[in-house]
């Protein structure tokens, strides 16, 4: 116990942070997603949205406003260690959605073509109807990134594009790993599928339920709380003459079974059922930049370019980059000889000062 009137230390919650949690914090992807210019209020919601997703890895009450420019985000990125940003823009035409990795790139560039927000796959179900937040960040599945694309059109990407394009979506979620993580802890997976040039986007809640039991007996198990049996001479008859198995009772169109250890350590066969939470995206992609929203195009949709023309444009922006260098240095050494008089002409007027006295 403390002393009267001193402050009682918690060793259980407050815990000094040490090197290694701060290595894992440093280490772990983070993201920015917000809006740029003026977008609808579908688009609002699908980034409300899509922050629900990415959580805890993100900022859920990001303050926005078109006088914040993108170096006063950038800035405030290298200060909470945010490693990517994803950000939604929208024009007359068509919505876009752009990955970028901080601070230097490369940024991709997604054509929106469809998109459905979570309030709407909710309401399309029959079921699930309520989705709450997981503080857990989600599992990633990722299909079709790996397939070679044989194509002699030159608008669509090739297979090296689209590596790049999975090893960009592998970066921004955390490694899991398999060894140590208790799979009933795992409540979300987010699925990335390439195919026939496009990537869908599809966001789902795992639920674990006990295998080989009726769904009477499993809400029975879940409230803790037996029924009123005082009509019945046994549990068996409860059971016989209130609920009848069926086939579609039974839990049949569940993906996977795996055995997981209770309170007690004892194993039990559960079965996995996903549900399907939103939001729901369908992407194309438009273009490929090397830094961070500029920089040289590896790949642009609309216009092609060849070999040469894309060297040429190599050799002017390093042309420009290093005139911008000399101009740094000169403007340097350049304010370096006039701090170099002021002081010469502060001592010489001290100087005088003190002849005079």
């Amino acid at each position: 116990m403390p002393k009267v009137g001193g402050r009682r230390k918690k060793t259980r919650t407050h815990k000094e942070a040490t090197e290694e949690d701060l290595d894992l914090i440093g280490q772990t992807p983070k993201a920015f997603i917000l809006k740029r210019g003026k977008v609808s209020s579908t688009i609002r919601q699908l980034i409300d949205d899509y922050r629900d997703v990415m959580y805890p890895f993100t900022t859920m009450n990001l303050q926005e406003s078109d006088k914040t420019k993108m170096k006063d985000y950038i800035q405030a990125a290298g200060y909470y260690l945010i490693s990517h940003m994803i950000i939604m823009t929208q024009t007359n035409k068509n919505s876009y959605i752009r990955f970028i990795q901080n601070p230097r790139g490369p940024t991709f560039t997604f054509r929106i073509l469809k998109y459905a927000n979570r309030n709407e796959v909710l309401n399309a179900q029959r079921k699930f109807k309520s989705f709450s937040r997981v503080f857990s960040p989600p599992l990633l599945v990722m299909n079709g990134f790996q397939t070679d694309v044989q194509t002699d059109d030159p608008k669509r990407p090739t297979s090296d594009h689209i590596k790049l394009v999975g090893n960009m979506i592998q970066s921004m979620f955390p490694a899991i790993n398999v060894q140590n993580t208790n799979p009933k802890t795992q409540k979300r997976v987010i699925l990335f599928s390439y195919k026939n040039d496009k990537i869908y986007i599809r966001h789902y809640y795992i639920s674990f339920n006990l295998k080989g039991i009726d769904k009477k007996m499993k809400k029975i198990i879940k409230a803790n709380k037996l029924p009123n049996l005082s009509k019945y001479n046994s549990f068996s008859d409860f059971l016989q003459n209130n609920h009848q198995m069926f086939a579609s009772d039974t839990e049949q169109s569940d993906l996977e079974e795996l055995e997981i250890e209770n309170k007690q350590h004892k194993k039990q066969q559960m079965s996995i059922r996903l549900h399907e939470v939103g939001p729901r995206l369908e992407l194309k992609l438009y273009k490929i930049e090397e830094g961070f929203m500029q920089g040289n195009v590896v790949y642009n949709r609309v216009v092609s370019k060849t070999n040469k023309a894309i060297e040429k444009l190599r050799k002017i922006k390093r042309r420009k980059m290093l005139l911008k260098y000399k101009r740094r240095e000169e403007q340097e050494q350049n304010l370096q000889k006039k701090t170099k008089k002021q002081d010469i002409e502060e001592f010489d007027n001290v100087n005088k000062k003190v002849k005079k006295q």
